[in-house]
């Protein structure tokens, strides 16, 4: 046989393939991994059934294969640290550890968890009052007067700022005074996440090939949200030096702010007498790791209940005679127990909730399987069902087998107490002042990227209850 030079390129060409069809036919698989489905088109496999129809797509998964974790086992799977990490079960679809190396640490997100019940969740009622002062601001300043019919796109990010301004508030009073930082808190999740748009098509040659793929910028020194770290730290760094020096010369005087930096300063892990460059790094990264587990999901429910709410004209007067009522007993200044007292609205949210559209999320907890499953909400799961919660005493904010908004066990949202109270207070203001309809007079249909649901982008209509500017 003659073997030339020339021949070198295409035998090594025809043993990739060769291996390529052979890694397709046989993946390898880690140690304990489940059987890999058969790929239904070679190279890209299932890809296009999972981005176009990721529904019916899971459903026929459920049908087929068993290692989704659906709504007989996924309660299970939440509770025990060897089938469960929050870190590990994100990395590859939401790397903010590039960015934010903290993140990557179970350490700082152990103290993230203790900070959110500590210093958010625990002193709940002292914020009260300042979250509907913070979101009345919002509110003015996104919706403002509609003494005509106004229609906000809901798209432009305007429920975001509302969500960042009491949020900003009780991470430190000062720095929630600055209209840079509110956009920067509000922004951030947003930017990031322009990295993620990219739909997992790679996922299913490889898992790990999409990972590589959406960070690929960021490994080479793009980074979307520096210029949110940099708003951050212009502001905070002054907050800090001059809280350290007041406590240094009042002494006992001193009057501690109530918000998390006044936490992390007085915790001994956080202590120090000079603000340094890195430290200023690390409560920023910390901050914002809140920011991401608060303002992004916190917003999107919002908006979504608010398309609930205007595309359901047969719930408007129901839901807002008891706005007015307990308008009038608390005299426009809501108490933790008015908020309470919101029980409609708190049923309804609980729906809008559930209802919410996601599939799945990477850990492949089949969400749709929970929240739809007829032994639960009836013969019609899809339907929507307001006043669930109320009849059957689940609050919005009490996670169970059914309900996986919130996670579930010791997995649950820390922080999902405040995300309710903000939401209802905030839809308790907008309901009292505003008819809200949708540009259709109908309910308008989430939009879907593969298992991920967004809001609706058509916009809502605002138009004022009463004559006077609220």
């Amino acid at each position: 046989m003659d073997f030339s030079f020339e021949t070198v390129p295409t035998f090594v060409w025809v043993l990739i393939a060769i291996y390529f069809i052979y890694w397709i036919k046989n993946p390898r698989l880690s140690k304990n991994e489940p059987p890999m489905v058969p790929y239904k088109i070679p190279i890209i496999g299932h890809t296009l059934n999972y981005l176009i129809d990721a529904e019916n797509f899971l459903i026929e998964c459920r049908q087929k294969v068993t290692t989704i974790a659906g709504n007989e086992a996924a309660h299970e799977v939440y509770k025990h640290d060897d089938t469960f990490n929050l870190l590990s079960a994100t990395r590859d679809t939401f790397p903010l550890y590039r960015v934010l190396k903290s993140f990557d640490n179970p350490e700082t997100m152990e103290r993230v968890v203790k900070t959110i019940r500590e210093g958010i969740t625990a002193k709940l009622p002292l914020y009260t009052g300042r979250m509907q002062k913070q979101l009345m601001i919002s509110i003015n300043k996104e919706i403002g007067d509609c003494s005509n019919p106004k229609l906000i796109i809901t798209a432009n990010g305007n429920f975001s700022s509302m969500i960042a301004r009491p949020v900003a508030d009780i991470l430190g009073q000062e720095i929630s005074k600055k209209e840079d930082v509110i956009k920067a808190f509000a922004d951030f999740t947003k930017d990031f996440g322009s990295i993620l748009a990219i739909p997992p098509i790679f996922s299913f040659i490889h898992p790990k090939l999409h990972t590589q793929v959406i960070t690929l910028p960021l490994r080479f020194g793009w980074n979307p949200i520096g210029k949110h770290v940099i708003t951050l730290k212009k502001h905070l760094k002054p907050v800090l030096e001059k809280r350290l020096k007041d406590k240094e010369i009042l002494g006992d005087k001193y009057e501690p702010p109530l918000d998390i930096i006044e936490y992390l300063l007085n915790n001994p892990e956080y202590e120090t007498k000079v603000v340094t460059d890195d430290y200023l790094n690390e409560i920023c990264e910390f901050l914002f790791i809140i920011i991401v587990t608060s303002i992004h999901t916190t917003s999107r429910h919002l908006t979504s209940a608010l398309y609930d709410f205007a595309g359901r004209p047969e719930l408007w007067e129901d839901i807002y005679e008891e706005q007015v009522r307990i308008d009038k007993e608390c005299n426009g200044e809501l108490s933790p127990q008015h908020i309470d007292k919101m029980m409609k609205l708190d049923s309804f949210l609980r729906e809008s909730f559930r209802n919410f559209g996601t599939v799945g999320r990477i850990v492949q907890t089949y969400l749709a399987d929970i929240h739809y499953n007829t032994t639960a909400y009836g013969p019609e799961p899809k339907s929507f069902y307001p006043y669930h919660g109320l009849e059957n005493n689940f609050a919005a904010s009490k996670t169970d087998k059914n309900y996986f908004t919130f996670g579930s066990g010791k997995r649950a949202c820390p922080g999902r107490f405040f995300a309710v109270n903000e939401i209802k207070t905030c839809m308790h203001k907008l309901i009292l002042n505003y008819h809200i309809k949708t540009p259709s007079g109908k309910i308008e249909k989430k939009i879907h990227y593969g298992t991920i649901a967004m809001p609706p982008d058509t916009g809502l209509i605002f138009e004022n209850r009463k004559k006077n500017k609220i």
